[in-house]
């Protein structure tokens, strides 16, 4: 894990590929029931306020 945070830092990892899917915290209702039932191909979530 430190090893990859390291290379997070530098710019040197593309996060992009960690989510699938980006949700307010207003949209967590939706966003956990897309994730929970993978509906549009939902595999990762993050959710941000």
């Amino acid at each position: 894990m430190d090893r990859q945070l390291t290379h997070a830092q530098k710019g040197e990892l593309n996060r992009a590929c960690l989510a699938t899917h980006r949700f307010s915290l207003e949209d967590g209702t939706r966003g956990y029931d897309m994730f929970k039932h993978k509906t549009d191909g939902c595999l990762r979530a993050v959710f941000a306020p």
